[in-house]
């Protein structure tokens, strides 16, 4: 139960509140319950009167528990998944918040899918023609449902595959610049210190802290 107003509100499982920051009032019944709560700095969701809420929406439901677990794992990529995963709920909420809930083509998807196997490595155009679309309406489409430019998730993606291989611990750090999708060594090097702060090499040092 959660008030809304003067009032009490029965909040089911599955139901998304979205405010302003204000402190709010909430009764749990015996059993508990998880729940995911979000403070973003420079919202890009419309400023609300009043609280809103969605509910029974199992996509933002699918997205939420993909937070959750990426959260909680040992993934070294768990941080950059995480933020893709942020702006993507955020994107979807806003078009909920504009009464658009049409779901993402599934022409969109497979690119998406194709990103991720292909390490980042196709330009907007090559997607384009793999996805029978032109680039232009790809890319309009891509950031509505996914909240950033295809370039920009592209290196998160190749952000990504480099943390996963620099957690192996044995490839050289231009064998790991090739194979996730990088120019050389020193396009990882600049890319990685931009996207998480440190080099690939401290990170290397950080997951294996006893490797000589």
């Amino acid at each position: 139960m959660e008030r809304d107003g003067r009032s009490w509100r029965d909040v089911s499982s599955g139901t998304l509140r979205v405010s302003g920051a204000a402190r709010h009032d909430i009764d749990f019944s015996p059993n508990g319950a998880l729940c995911l709560v979000m403070d973003i700095d420079a919202s890009p969701l419309p400023a609300l009167q009043r609280p809103r809420f969605i509910e029974n929406d199992r996509s933002l439901g699918i997205i939420a528990r993909q937070i959750q677990q990426a959260a909680t794992t040992t993934d070294p990529a768990r941080h950059v998944v995480t933020e893709n995963l942020t702006v993507e709920l955020l994107a979807q909420v806003s078009r909920r918040l504009r009464s658009i809930k049409s779901p993402p083509p599934s022409w969109l998807g497979r690119v998406r899918e194709l990103m991720h196997d292909t390490s980042g490595s196709l330009t907007v155009s090559e997607l384009a023609d793999e996805a029978g679309v032109h680039r232009v309406h790809l890319a309009r489409t891509f950031r509505e449902h996914y909240g950033v430019s295809v370039s920009r998730y592209a290196r998160q993606v190749r952000v990504q595959s480099a943390l996963r291989l620099l957690s192996l611990g044995s490839l050289p750090l231009s064998r790991v610049a090739l194979e996730a999708g990088f120019a050389d060594q020193s396009h990882l090097t600049r890319t990685m210190r931009d996207a998480v702060g440190s080099t690939p090499a401290a990170i290397r040092s950080m997951l294996h802290p006893f490797k000589t």
